[in-house]
Order: C-alpha cells, then structure tokens, then sequence
C-alpha cells in the first residue's frame, strides 16, 4: 500500500459522520487517509454541539464519545501553521466562511475534502466530495 491520501477535512464532512453510520465515518475511521482540519473547524462542532445532539438523538456523553473516535484519526491544525496563506485563500474561497479550509489546503498542498459543491468553484484548490472518494478508494 502506498502512502495514505492527505486532505484537508470540512466540517461539514465531520458533522455527516457524526450524523449517520455511514460511508462517511468508516472512510475516516477506516480508511486509508490522513486527515486535517483547522482548529477553528472544532469551534464550529461544538457551537453546533446541542444541535448536533438533538438532530443525533443521543446524550451529550454519546455525542462526545462518537466525535472523539472521530477526532483521534484527524490531525488539528493550528493556526498559526497556515495564517499567512489566508489573505490568498479569502480571494479564492467560494464561501467566505470557509476560508480557514483554503488556507490549509493551500499551505500543506494538499486537497480539500467537502460536500459543499460551491466550493469547487475555483481552480486552486483540488476538491474531493465523499462520492468521490469513495470511487478513488474503493
């Protein structure tokens, strides 16, 4: 087996695997990839924790356990790793709220895995949906 595939992780990949027993949480928990995610993509999780429990239908001690299983196969990225690339990736990034994404994919130059399909709306920044990975893995 050659190296694992690198991607940048978008929250909202992180929230559809908590979301769902799906292809989504075994890709990141099985698969063969290595993941990353800004920091700021866990401030996003846990403004939407209540949310995120009530739409899971499970208590916050559950909520915690599935997010962290999925957390111990991503790596989080501090910001300071990728802060100079900003100013680029808000020129470039489709959705102004997702920028820290494109900042890290831009400084560790790798893609960007999202379902967010306005993001592939730019030519800098290869992105990956879950359909498509699961054709390039499988």
């Amino acid at each position: 087996m050659g190296n694992p595939m690198q991607l940048v992780v978008d929250t909202n990949v992180i929230i559809s695997a908590l979301l769902a027993k799906s292809r989504t949480f075994e890709l990141i928990v099985l698969g063969d990839l290595d993941l990353f995610v800004p920091d700021y993509s866990l401030q996003e999780i846990e403004n939407h924790s209540e949310e995120l429990v009530g739409r899971m239908g499970v208590s916050k001690e559950e909520f915690s356990l599935v997010l962290g299983i999925i957390l111990s196969h991503v790596t989080v990225v501090n910001r300071q790793s990728y802060t100079k690339f900003e100013s680029h990736a808000k020129n470039i990034c489709p959705d102004p709220d997702d920028f820290a994404f494109f900042a890290l994919a831009l400084s560790m130059k790798i893609p960007l895995w999202t379902n967010d399909a306005k993001l592939k709306k730019q030519n800098e920044i290869r992105i990956y949906n879950t359909k498509d990975l699961i054709e390039l893995l499988i």
